[in-house]
């Protein structure tokens, strides 16, 4: 059985991977996490951590922009998280390329819903501060791939240290599954509230690997980044088929997702060279829109009845000042960007607001169509802000006109009328004027009908 200073031996080592190539501010955050718990009320407490340190308690007053609701020193009057991780992952929409999912091991009995609200503050400090936050409470065993995931870049924040066998528990270490010689557990716990092309193929790949019991569990390798290690096994298996398509992809995938990542930028510069391989991949958020969803296309294909965009959340650098609706045989498209066409035009300008294409200052002009809101740039930006907050359908005033879902990040036309009625988080699309047509009677008309009465 391996001792709590060993553990943490384990967790500083994990930790090296990852916070040394952090921005400062981006380190102060995230070492903040168990602070944000138990400020505030009600107060969130892990086990054997008090709640805020003096140091802590300056940070919090910085980040929060008030005078923190904490008191230094103290222990917290409740327990409810029995081990707080955070993971780092690769991002595009974060400000540091990074993104960071929170595991909370929840103390039997704990209220969740109290841990689940905590959480959704502390990811509105991080996106304040441009940096995308999600997190799940557990309680008892963890799916595999989330446990091979903490073994080798979870950093504990605060509590028990994870193990993988029972017998191993105790009061300084939590038992939090399994962890075999092969992976036989494809459910995955990604990302919810992003989406890119490659993160998506990786995923796809470890997945196809599981369910075959061909992926084999591997903590460390000499030399690779344990963030780089689960893809190493079905990169090398590619590789001795020379499957020429699929090594290009995973490289690809590799070098898009992992490049702009800090702790992992100088390795994949290094594999770049080896693999002779740079632009599109090292440089995807550089490409113009054409050229990305190009590339995205063929990367992951466009289902059916999927609105394409390039990743998600929508990056900025898309969006254009003027936006023109046209039509033509039956479609409406934007004039500027006539990679997507639709029967309808509201369908259209939401394409553009979740592509990045229009924002909230974006002039929107339908010289032959519908008449549109003067405010229908900051309309679509509701569309993408509803989504980010947890909508996911997004229904027209027009209820015979479909319906937009949302599925694992990516977007999907439903023509079923009246989606209103039907379950789910929903956000109302009102992009055009409503003209109300009125019958009038003439006097002499008027004069005749009352006079036949």
């Amino acid at each position: 059985m391996l001792s709590v200073q060993a553990l943490i031996q384990r967790n500083i080592h994990r930790a090296r991977h990852s916070l040394p190539f952090f921005d400062p501010a981006l380190r102060d955050l995230i070492t903040l996490i168990p602070a944000l718990f138990s400020e505030g009320s009600p107060s969130v407490g892990v086990y054997g951590r008090t709640g805020c340190s003096r140091t802590e308690y300056g940070l919090l007053g910085r980040y929060l922009g008030r005078k923190p609701d904490a008191v230094i020193g103290r222990l917290p009057d409740r327990i409810s998280i029995e081990s707080l991780i955070a993971i780092p992952r690769p991002s595009f929409a974060g400000r540091h390329f990074t993104s960071i999912t929170l595991v909370c091991l929840a103390r039997s009995g704990a209220p969740e819903d109290e841990i689940a609200a905590k959480i959704d503050a502390i990811a509105g400090v991080f996106a304040r501060n441009g940096v995308p936050l999600e997190g799940t409470v557990c309680s008892g065993a963890l799916e595999q791939l989330l446990v091979y995931e903490i073994m080798r870049v979870g950093i504990v924040l605060g509590g028990k240290h994870p193990v993988t066998h029972p017998d191993a528990a105790s009061e300084s270490c939590i038992y939090i599954g399994d962890l075999p010689g092969i992976i036989t557990e494809s459910h995955y716990h990604g990302r919810i509230r992003e989406w890119d092309p490659f993160g998506h193929y990786l995923n796809t790949q470890v997945a196809e690997f599981v369910n075959e019991k061909n992926y084999p569990c591997v903590i460390t390798i000499p030399s690779a980044s344990p963030f780089i290690i689960p893809y190493l096994h079905i990169l090398h298996h590619y590789e001795e088929r020379t499957d020429r398509e699929s090594i290009e992809k995973m490289r690809g995938s590799l070098l898009a997702l992992f490049s702009p990542f800090p702790p992992t930028a100088d390795i994949m510069l290094d594999l770049g060279k080896k693999w002779k391989m740079g632009s599109p991949y090292t440089a995807f958020t550089e490409l113009d829109f054409t050229d990305a969803l190009r590339l995205r296309k063929w990367m992951v294909p466009i289902e059916k009845d999927e609105i394409p965009v390039c990743s998600w959340p929508p990056l900025e650098r898309y969006t254009l000042d003027r936006l023109s609706l046209g039509r033509d045989r039956g479609l409406w498209y934007v004039e500027e960007a006539r990679e997507f066409g639709h029967a309808h035009a509201w369908v259209v300008l939401v394409w553009a607001a979740l592509a990045g294409l229009a924002g909230p200052a974006s002039r929107i002009f339908a010289p032959r169509g519908p008449g549109i809101r003067q405010n229908a740039g900051k309309i679509l930006r509701g569309c993408v802000e509803a989504i980010l907050h947890g909508a996911d359908m997004l229904v027209p005033e027009d209820h015979l006109q479909g319906s937009i879902h949302v599925r694992d990040g990516r977007f999907f036309f439903s023509s079923d009328p009246f989606a209103i009625l039907g379950q789910g988080n929903k956000h109302s699309v009102g992009l055009f004027e409503i003209i109300k047509k009125k019958a009038l009677l003439d006097d002499i008309d008027l004069k005749d009908n009352a006079g036949k009465r």
